[in-house]
């Protein structure tokens, strides 16, 4: 018996030494934390290309830019969800929900730039379809009130009915630069087999090589299409912008590439989640269309730099915020 209770006044000690340590006298308050591992040589995703980034718009129920180049919001219906890091901007499919808001001359000044953001979409639907959700879904556009479109538009272009599951992710630039004859031009990423889903949309633009380049969860996205002389099949992460009329997209006719971006006209505003001519009433001298909407999905960590993006930036911006960093 006085071997068992000997025992069992054994086993007590090292349980109550165990459990002791666990408390928080025992906390080690010397040594340092151990830190998470970069990734890409970046703690956190706002250290990548720091220096650049002049807008974020992360939308923890509200629509305040950490970078102060979008000021002043004035919400209509906004709404906001889960998103992939905190709160997410929530579009919807049964009221126009959209922000008009101040842009500093360090968005409307831009010459080489990237756009990056998650977005999560159903996709829409046909613009004869009654209702929010049709056609074209504006995303983000910086006003020029005396033309049809915007300086810059990043929109979901109208369903193609071949490809049901496909989303048509499209930005329209507007460059009036002297000497630009060919001022409008696009690029669309298509999204095949993303309906519903988080994804991660980076969109780039270097003035010094005319290229515009397009990553999709951090790589380069499988279909581009939109700009000139396009192949039917697409072409996979970049492609060329031209001055004017290239003849191919090998410039047959060697025609001047886009070369600096400058956009004219703008007046100091943007809208965020529609069209600017899409808000009641329109931003420009123009008029709501039949076939476009306000933004029915989620878009979260809303990000403009004034550089393009190297695709180790963005696999490293990418990595990071996946991992809510």
């Amino acid at each position: 018996m006085k071997k068992n209770k000997y025992i069992f006044l054994c086993a007590s000690v090292i349980a109550s030494q165990f459990f002791g340590s666990c408390n928080g006298d025992s906390i080690d308050k010397v040594n340092t934390p151990i830190a998470y591992e970069k990734i890409g040589g970046y703690n956190t995703s706002d250290d990548v290309a720091a220096s650049s980034l002049i807008s974020k718009l992360s939308f923890e129920n509200n629509l305040t830019d950490s970078k102060g180049a979008i000021t002043g919001a004035v919400s209509t219906n906004v709404g906001y969800a889960a998103g992939k890091k905190g709160l997410a901007y929530s579009g919807s499919s049964s009221q126009e929900r959209y922000a008009v808001a101040n842009a500093s001359s360090a968005i409307t000044g831009l010459n080489n730039f990237t756009f990056s953001f998650w977005i999560n979409s159903a996709n829409t639907v046909d613009p004869a379809t009654a209702g929010q959700g049709k056609g074209a879904q504006g995303i983000f556009s910086i006003v020029r009130p005396t033309e049809f479109w915007g300086g810059m538009n990043l929109f979901l272009e109208n369903p193609d009915g071949a490809f049901p599951n496909r989303i048509r992710l499209k930005l329209d630039v507007q460059n009036g630069r002297s000497g630009v004859a060919w001022g409008g031009q696009d690029v669309m990423i298509n999204l095949d087999n993303s309906l519903n889903t988080w994804i991660h949309i980076v969109i780039s633009y270097n003035s010094a090589t005319s290229i515009v380049s397009c990553y999709t969860n951090g790589t380069l996205s499988a279909n581009i299409t939109g700009f000139a002389y396009a192949p039917s099949a697409g072409l996979v992460g970049s492609a060329p912008w031209f001055a004017d009329n290239p003849g191919s997209i090998d410039n047959i006719n060697n025609a001047p590439k886009y070369g600096g971006f400058q956009m004219v006209g703008t007046n100091g505003k943007v809208v965020l989640g529609t069209h600017q001519f899409d808000t009641t009433p329109p931003q420009n001298n123009g008029s709501q269309q039949g076939w476009a909407t306000s933004f029915v999905g989620l878009l979260d960590e809303f990000r403009i730099y004034n550089a393009a993006l190297s695709s180790n930036e963005v696999i490293a911006l990418y990595k990071l915020e996946k991992d809510n960093r």
